[in-house]
């Protein structure tokens, strides 16, 4: 087995001039490609300026389509290093566009909405349908506690509500290993829940934004994508309440990832007999819908999802073992108070 984990990790509160030094310190040459959106560019200009003084840098948008991917790809590969900074958007365009280049790729998120900042998969559309794809993972990671700080709150609490997710992932990586369907590795699954729990015994400081709050929330999701990338695969992160994320975003939904896994969480852990009612506490802890409703789905919507998610991919969970229609489907959803 072979893991590839990132070289380097800079957590500051305040990058300033840090990160002419840490980029430097990883001695990848002078010419870089940043991936960023307008909204980023103007949030980090400092930063960028700063890159700017002291390496060749070219700031490329961002787009998820699989065509403009591969298209951009051919255009960094003269380039010694590409950065991918914002959010999951910018993120993925540069794990992936950099991996088909053959360059190596730094992350540096302004937001922590999910934990694809180290992993290894990208999430990009293909034909219309947003699709998972094997990438690469950043050979460092740069964050900035400020910067993160000033994001919508909405984001934060969609992290961690990925990072919450993970009870009901490893739960189900349990009952396939009990159904015979794949082995379990437990150190591997222990470090995925290790990132759930440090979200939880610190819910309040992530709730207020401080600085140190922040800084769990980052280093959970860091440990989340690490038990993905050293296992190989995403089994030790998404379970059956990702399936049900997965088929609302085939059915149109706009929410976010982590407000959506979340969610289903909570009818996955009903399901699997764990304690959802505790599950609902903590998500009303941290300000995460725990309704249709409050996530801005239809009853519809949320139960055509649950019906079908066993379906999304070939991945056994409890949804392959209750086998649910759309009918059982709506009984569990109103049975935790989803609808």
């Amino acid at each position: 087995m072979i893991v590839n984990l990132p070289y380097k990790i800079m957590v500051e509160k305040r990058l300033d001039e840090n990160v002419r030094e840490f980029l430097l310190s990883l001695k990848l040459g002078k010419k870089c490609a940043i991936i960023c959106d307008k909204n980023v560019m103007e949030l980090c200009d400092d930063t960028i300026n700063t890159i700017k003084r002291h390496f060749s840098a070219d700031i490329i948008s961002p787009s998820l389509e699989k065509t403009y991917l591969e298209n951009l790809s051919k255009k960094i590969s003269g380039y010694d290093f590409c950065i991918g900074l914002g959010g999951g958007r910018s993120i993925d365009a540069a794990k992936y566009s950099s991996f088909l280049a053959k360059i190596p790729w730094i992350a540096f998120p302004t937001i922590l909405s999910h934990d694809g900042v180290v992993s290894s998969r990208a999430s990009i559309e293909s034909n219309g349908a947003k699709i998972s794809i094997n990438a690469a993972e950043p050979i460092a990671i740069i964050a900035g506690l400020e910067k993160i700080r000033n994001a919508p709150y909405r984001w934060i609490a969609a992290g961690a509500g990925d990072l919450i997710s993970k009870i009901s992932a490893v739960e189900d990586w349990r009952l396939a290993a009990k159904a015979g369907k794949e082995p379990y590795h437990t150190v591997m699954a222990e470090l995925s829940l290790l990132s759930a729990r440090a979200v939880m015994s610190n819910a309040d400081d992530i709730r207020k934004k401080n600085y140190h709050g922040l800084e769990v929330l980052l280093w959970a999701l860091i440990s989340s994508g690490f038990a993905m990338n050293i296992y190989g695969s995403s089994r030790p992160g998404s379970g059956s309440e990702h399936n049900f994320s997965h088929a609302l975003e085939k059915l149109g939904s706009s929410a976010l990832h982590g407000e959506q896994v979340a969610l289903g969480t909570i009818a996955t852990t009903y399901l699997q007999g764990q304690d959802w009612k505790a599950i609902i506490k903590m998500l009303k802890k941290l300000k995460l819908p725990v309704t249709a409703k409050g996530m801005g789905e239809t009853e519809e919507r949320v139960v055509k999802a649950l019906a079908t998610a066993s379906s999304i991919r070939d991945r056994y969970t409890v949804l392959n073992k209750k086998n649910l229609t759309e009918k059982s489907a709506r009984n569990v959803l109103e049975s935790v108070g989803i609808i």
